[in-house]
């Protein structure tokens, strides 16, 4: 009897410890440093549009207009303006050293106009409209990305029915289904990023693919027990980031990061808790702005933002 109540504690022991492993806070966040580059950026507090590093160039592009900067400190606004009009619903994607946006969006999920036109600028001045009735999927909330020499999409939704689909085009303005009835299912929403030469699908699941149309399952939750989304997710030293994590309906300032798609780590950031971020990677660090915060029985107000933050690795 007492050999069994032993070896029972040891085992458990064991089983909690594995079960926590891909939920821990790391010590191994502390080397990389967050700091603050400004309180308050040139553009109004806002969530849901985007930032992206083209021709070494960091640009925001945010529903009131385009700002850029060669430092990530001094910005200038663009004469280039918003396009696709509401950044909740559509993204713009860099592809061949120019901007595109693709489609146009105008209203809410009850009411709204499509157009399936695509534009795209060179100069990051002026836009051209190089197609005014392209095949552009109708849809919305995915979230375009690049993947050998082609722009995909995969899933999305409509005001009817969500999408279990991949395109690709080689230029924005023809498309083409590589696949339906993918493994993962229906899903809207999915962050896509490239680490080791392979593609990984996250929503709260992970999947991952070395061709962008067979996929396989990495882990059924990012963390055990927990619904996380709402994020932003990159790629930096090796390891994929979510940024503005909403952990079972509440928004916090945990960063999650992992070198594999499968087991997870924690850090604790300086930032106020918010998801809806704008982030990439500009001159060997992670750029995050904007988001929103609220809407909880704690927080009924809805808090925005537009400070200005940089991780860089020690």
């Amino acid at each position: 009897m007492k050999f069994s109540t032993v070896f029972y504690v040891v085992f458990l022991i064991v089983c909690l410890n594995s079960c926590d492993s891909k939920n821990k806070v790391s010590d191994e966040g502390s080397e990389y440093v967050w700091k603050k580059v400004s309180d308050s950026a040139e553009w109004s507090k806002s969530y849901n549009f985007q930032m992206m590093n083209v021709r070494d160039t960091l640009w925001t592009l945010h529903p009131d207009g385009n700002w850029y900067t060669m430092d990530g400190i001094h910005w200038k606004k663009s004469t280039l303006t918003n396009v696709i009009n509401n950044h909740a619903f559509l993204d713009y994607v860099s592809f061949d050293g120019a901007i595109y946006g693709l489609g146009n969006f105008k209203g809410n999920i009850e009411k709204y106009e499509f157009k399936p036109e695509i534009y795209k600028s060179t100069d990051f001045k002026n836009w051209e409209t190089i197609a005014t009735n392209s095949n552009l999927p109708e849809r919305y909330f995915y979230h375009p990305f690049v993947y050998r020499n082609k722009i995909w999409i995969v899933g999305g939704e409509d005001k009817n029915n969500k999408y279990a689909d991949i395109w690709n085009s080689e230029d924005g303005i023809l498309w083409v289904q590589g696949r339906d009835n993918v493994p993962f299912g229906k899903r809207s929403d999915s962050q896509v990023v490239s680490l080791n030469n392979r593609l990984y699908l996250l929503n709260n699941d992970v999947w991952s693919s070395g061709d962008g149309l067979s996929w396989q399952r990495e882990t059924e939750e990012i963390l055990s027990g927990e619904s996380v989304f709402g994020y932003k997710a990159l790629v930096f030293d090796q390891k994929i980031w979510l940024l503005g994590c909403n952990r079972n309906g509440l928004f916090t300032n945990q960063v999650m990061y992992s070198s594999d798609g499968k087991n997870w780590k924690t850090q604790n950031a300086p930032w106020l808790p918010r998801g809806g971020v704008a982030a990439t990677v500009f001159k060997n660090k992670i750029y995050m702005t904007g988001g929103k915060f609220g809407g909880t029985p704690d927080h009924p107000e809805f808090r925005y933002d537009n400070d200005i933050w940089a991780m860089e690795k020690r």
